[in-house]
């Protein structure tokens, strides 16, 4: 049997399946007696293997026996160490020492091989002894680093004018395109499931500049450069999928240069980002003018997803960098380049519940847009404005869906909510009003409806000036939306506690107390609707704690007794029931208790307050222990 299978690595040809030669080629060299460095230099320079044209198929085939043979190698020696001994504690560290010396046999078979052999080969090899868990050997990471090396400056003298050194011509011509895939991105495709098990001083010896950018290379050719949605379709490649873990060395890569090497990893970074921007440009432009929508197709939608999953891997590695390094033009373009790039992708990102989404939802998402968005506000110098002016510009088309417009103006108010600190009354008057004010009372999309709603809540908070223009509108636009079907019991509480607030905090008394009186009359004038009725009760119960200085505290204490309770037991909203009462009795002592502050004497009045009048919201036995909280 060992003797068929040098026969068949002899040759450029055979009859079996790969399958079979993989796992015969993994069982002997796991069996080979004393030590596989004979087969394992058989096998590096196999015609099999080596034979025109080398496919990702073959290597994957070579790399495979050699990831199975360490496998079969440890669980023989784990047999044969119990077999000599009951001890099996005592063995356990001699096996993985037999096992680190076979490691090492099988490497020296390796030298001579071509780079893109032992590579496929010592790739099986860590892959393995990640496996197994088996302590790292440096002479095995040694080779994957010294052969991707070796692979990537074949590559130069092919890719650049450049006279070959000698003995290398016919080499490089196996560097060529041949079929679906060419040999650099076979090579950065098993790098890249290597190179990350791989300590990263070791990793540091790698030209990471040219590394990164034949990874951003491979990855646009993945996507045909952003034009697979107007191509005709095609069968998914083989980089395309194995674009994930490209996606990650991507970005290990770009961390290490930029911890390393700050200047350098700054421009490799931004022409990775300004590439990825280009490739959803080119997407988001054919979305918008193919006449075959992509949800007619399963693949548009995958590849688009994965393109977004792709962008935001390598950004957010780059970002969290990026902000440990001194703030400088380039920082600022890096992050601004990450923006414009999943701006053209909010058609997609519109599919995972959009940035602002509640829960978990799409993390990374989340974390990339927001350290972006820190960038580009740390730095000033008007830049956030900028960013506002020139994605405000991009959104409209007139042949775009209303669902394509919606999608791109969620992504730029939820851009704008975290920049509202650093931009300018003008700025927020001219681009992020109009923005918003569509918006604010058109609950059927609700990721731009909740996020016009945050957005002038952000205003607010930062701009007193604003402050005294608003009051009257949006405390009519709150009311309005207090409904079923617009804002939640949740936000609209939380709207106008900040609204409130934001009243109270300019200065005017009478500014702060108009929201209060507004909410006071919508309840009295509720009498049918009482889902709305509670909602504005809890409403006006949410501002106790919003409201400034102990005679405006008195006076809405007031207002919530008269409205919960009455002047003689009984409310003067519509009829309450006994849950919704309880309910609403819970609220106002957390508010009371947990809620208003220390200032000027309030909380020690509210609680004396409470002290006093808790026992008029109870009208029973039950109740009264309830108001006693």
């Amino acid at each position: 049997m060992y003797r068929n299978l040098l026969a068949h690595l002899s040759r450029p040809t055979t009859s079996l399946p790969l399958e079979t030669i993989q796992a015969t080629l993994a069982h002997h060299l796991a069996h080979l007696s004393p030590l596989p460095t004979p087969l394992a230099a058989t096998a590096v320079s196999s015609p099999l293997f080596l034979s025109h044209p080398l496919t990702l198929a073959k290597l994957d085939a070579l790399s495979t026996a050699f990831r199975h043979a360490l496998h079969i190698k440890f669980d023989l020696l784990k047999r044969d160490a119990e077999q000599r001994s009951a001890l099996g504690a005592v063995f356990s560290r001699a096996v993985r020492t037999r096992l680190a010396l076979w490691v090492d046999a099988l490497i020296k078979g390796l030298q001579g091989g071509q780079p893109i052999m032992r590579l496929a080969c010592s790739t099986g090899v860590i892959l393995g002894i990640n496996d197994v868990k088996l302590t790292s050997q440096g002479f095995v990471e040694n080779e994957v680093v010294l052969s991707l090396a070796e692979v990537m400056d074949l590559y130069k003298y092919d890719t650049f004018p450049l006279p070959s050194p000698s003995g290398a011509g016919e080499w490089e011509k196996e560097f060529q395109p041949q079929g679906d895939v060419d040999l650099l991105s076979i090579a950065l495709i098993l790098s890249s499931r290597s190179l990350p098990l791989i300590s990263e001083e070791k990793l540091k010896a790698l030209p990471l500049e040219i590394l990164l950018q034949l990874l951003t290379a491979t990855i646009s050719t993945a996507f045909l450069a952003g034009k697979f949605l107007s191509s005709p379709p095609q069968p998914e490649s083989p980089i395309m999928a194995s674009i994930a873990p490209l996606s990650k060395l991507s970005s290990l890569a770009h961390s290490l240069l930029l911890d390393s090497r700050p200047k350098d990893g700054l421009v490799t970074a931004q022409a990775t980002l300004t590439t990825l921007r280009e490739i959803c440009a080119h997407v988001e432009t054919d979305y918008r003018t193919c006449l075959q929508e992509p949800e007619s197709t399963a693949l548009p939608w995958l590849r688009l997803k994965t393109l977004l999953f792709s962008t935001i891997m390598i950004a957010e590695s780059v970002l969290s960098s990026v902000i440990y390094v001194p703030p400088t033009s380039t920082t600022t373009s890096i992050a601004l380049t990450t923006l414009f790039a999943l701006s053209h992708l909010a058609f997609v990102i519109q599919q995972f519940g959009g940035i602002t989404a509640s829960g978990d939802g799409f993390k990374e998402l989340k974390k990339t847009v927001y350290l972006a968005l820190d960038i580009v506000a740390s730095q000033g110098d008007g830049e956030g404005e900028r960013f506002v002016y020139e994605l405000r510009d991009s959104n409209t088309n007139s042949k775009d869906t209303a669902e394509f417009v919606l999608a791109k103006k969620a992504f730029v108010l939820a851009c704008v909510e975290q920049l509202i600190p650093v931009l300018s009354a003008e700025c927020i008057e001219r681009d992020v009003w109009p923005l918003c004010e569509s918006h604010l009372s058109v609950p059927s999309h609700r990721e731009t409806y909740e996020s016009a709603h945050s957005v002038v809540l952000a205003v607010l908070s930062n701009n007193k000036d604003t402050v005294k223009r608003m009051v009257p509108f949006y405390t009519q636009c709150l009311v309005d939306n207090s409904g079923d079907g617009g804002l939640d019991t949740h936000q609209l509480c939380l709207a106008f506690s900040t609204f409130v607030r934001c009243a109270c905090e300019s200065g005017d008394s009478a500014l702060g107390w108009f929201p209060v009186d507004s909410l006071i009359r919508e309840i009295k004038q509720t009498r049918r609707d009482e889902k709305k009725a509670k909602r504005l009760r809890l409403g006006l119960i949410s501002c106790v704690s919003a409201v400034r200085g102990v005679s405006m505290l008195e006076r809405i204490l007031v207002e919530v007794r008269r409205v919960l309770c009455g002047s003689q037991g009984k409310s003067t909203g519509p009829p309450v029931s006994a849950n919704d009462r309880m309910e609403e009795v819970e609220k106002l002592a957390e508010e009371i208790i947990h809620h208003v502050g220390g200032v000027d004497g309030e909380k020690e009045f509210v609680i004396r307050w409470w002290s006093e009048h808790r026992a008029t919201f109870a009208v029973d036995k039950e109740d009264t222990e309830l108001a006693r909280l």
